[in-house]
């Protein structure tokens, strides 16, 4: 008789500390993730249950910061991005104001792939380079997931490949790249 066994592998922790695209979101007084969404190949950005456009888009020339103080866990499967939609495309034309052509496509050069991502309680994956860690509030669970039902738990997409999109300004194509960098915690 003959059996199959499975093996799966599994890394140290599901917690892992992305270092991509992010903005300071003046309530909660910290950078947080671009909340990216995707669809059917679209990847844009949502602006339910977040300040991103009052942040980022209301106010002009707002460039992405690199790196937040959170950690995420992944939730999904890479995804192939093939056009980026109209927010995602509002928010290219107010960071870039007085410098994009005002007819600038905004196109991409090289299509990433995107994974879902959902954000964690950063106080207690952290402990500042401490084994242990005391806290006289209780995490939120097993998965230690932040946010509610409004901001759709803090759920997003970062980039498993890079993308790199063009805009076109005084007349020169401009490539301009997101990543994201993952460093395990």
């Amino acid at each position: 008789m003959l059996r199959g066994y499975a093996i799966r592998k599994e890394g140290l922790t599901t917690f892992i500390k992305p270092e991509s695209a992010c903005y300071y979101d003046n309530i909660l007084d910290r950078d947080v993730l671009f909340p990216f969404s995707y669809s059917n190949g679209v990847l844009d950005i949502s602006y339910s249950g977040n300040r991103f456009k009052a942040e980022m888009v209301d106010n002009l020339n707002q460039s992405p910061n690199g790196e937040t103080s959170t950690a995420i866990r992944v939730t999904g499967g890479p995804q192939l991005v093939t056009s980026l939609g109209e927010n995602f495309k509002a928010y290219i034309r107010a960071w870039r104001d007085g410098s994009i052509d005002a007819d600038s496509p905004i196109l991409i050069h090289i299509a990433p792939q995107v994974i879902r991502v959902q954000e964690v309680d950063y106080a207690f994956i952290n402990a500042d380079g401490d084994s242990y860690m005391i806290s006289s509030q209780p995490p939120s669970g097993d998965g230690y997931t932040v946010g509610n039902d409004a901001n759709q738990y803090r759920t997003t997409y970062v980039f498993k490949t890079p993308l790199t999109f063009t805009i076109v300004e005084s007349g020169v194509v401009q490539y301009i790249t997101f990543r994201t960098m993952m460093d395990q915690e």
